[in-house]
């Protein structure tokens, strides 16, 4: 009996519907697909607590299913105090080059590290494939192994998300998440009404936005915190020197050269994704993924630069992640999960992303 059977048999007594446990089973398999791509942007070199933090998820999110009968939000890791109003944040003038305080040289990506005073704002928004069964199962591609029957229709969703990160990276860090399942394109093209409302359904739209204050770093049992000074003061700022870290970082626990290269790629796109690691160490991950030999690089003429990945690891897929060279901020992330040749049930044109994030960043001279 798998947790979803478990959970209908749990809430007999509680005369709950099949469309609510297939909504609530939709929230679930959203939410721990959503809370892993979160993660990843969490993480730095502490690749230990990828296993924690995927099972902290799960475990939230089947309590979720099973004890709330209400329409309840994508499960997260950290707490969500009650969402306050957020006024708009005044924009800087275009940042200037500066020297790295002390040394009287010139950062990497001169004119992206605030000044006192001044927040890292990082704006990003997903757009997300999600598919259904005729028997009300919502799952990501990847998991249509697990389905007992075929697609029979997708929705691309959009979920936006935002952080402030303080010049002063002891001080207090905001993450907001919400709205999340606004529409954006149904699969096939032609739906009728009846196929729009079984995904309203599924997957509600929610306008809710919940509001993260954290100290020192981001939320979480992480010490130092993610994010902070100290979390990354122990890694080394040379690009071959800091591959072997990792390498021996992650070697310590994985059990074959597979299990290695998958935790490394987790570890430096992660901390690229972030787009709040400091610049230096932007630029170490930036030389440290292009000496890897796990990436395809390509610079363009346009001043960015691509890695594409491949990751055999849990559920085969392609990755894509676009940077801007002259600052070093990731911009657009996707990732294009291995179709079976053959495979059927499958109604989204192949160009499509199973996943693509596009990140807007910039420093701003006030917060939330």
């Amino acid at each position: 009996m798998d947790v979803f059977e478990r959970v209908r048999e749990v809430n007999t007594s509680a005369s709950l519907t099949d469309d609510r446990v297939a909504a609530a089973r939709a929230r679930l398999l959203s939410g721990i697909d959503e809370s892993r791509e979160r993660n990843r942007r969490r993480l730095a070199h502490r690749t230990l607590l990828i296993a924690g933090a995927v099972a902290t998820t799960a475990t939230v999110a089947t309590a979720v299913v099973v004890f709330t009968q209400e329409t309840a939000p994508p499960p997260r890791v950290e707490a969500i105090p009650t969402p306050t109003a957020t006024p708009q944040p005044q924009a800087s003038p275009s940042p200037q080059p500066s020297a790295t305080s002390g040394t009287g040289t010139t950062e990497p990506f001169p004119g992206t590290t605030p000044q006192a005073g001044q927040y890292l704002h990082i704006v990003s928004v997903t757009e997300r494939l999600h598919y259904t069964a005729s028997s009300g199962e919502v799952f990501p591609w990847a998991w249509t192994t697990q389905s007992s029957s075929p697609p029979v229709s997708a929705l691309l969703a959009r979920d936006r998300d935002e952080q402030y990160v303080p010049a002063d990276r002891s001080g207090d860090w905001y993450q907001a998440h919400g709205p999340t399942a606004e529409r954006v394109k149904l699969f096939p093209g032609v739906q009728g009404p009846d196929e729009e409302q079984r995904w309203n359904t599924l997957m509600p739209v929610d306008g809710n936005v919940g509001e993260t204050w954290s100290t020192g770093g981001l939320a979480g049992d992480a010490f130092p915190p993610m994010g902070s000074t100290e979390y990354y003061a122990d890694l080394p700022r040379e690009p071959q020197a800091l591959l072997d870290h990792l390498r021996t970082v992650v070697g310590a626990w994985t059990s074959s050269q597979d299990e290695t290269d998958d935790a490394l790629l987790e570890n430096m796109t992660s901390t690229l994704l972030s787009n709040f690691a400091p610049a230096d160490v932007r630029e170490a991950y930036m030389g440290a993924l292009t000496l890897s030999g796990l990436a395809v690089t390509t610079s363009s003429d346009d001043g960015t630069v691509s890695f594409e990945l491949r990751r055999e690891q849990y559920s085969p897929r392609t990755e894509t992640i676009l940077v801007d060279e002259t600052t070093g901020w990731v911009t657009v992330h996707t990732v294009r999960y291995d179709r079976q040749s053959g495979a059927s049930g499958d109604m989204v044109p192949a160009d499509v992303p199973d996943i693509r994030t596009t990140y807007t960043v910039s420093l701003v001279n006030s917060g939330p």
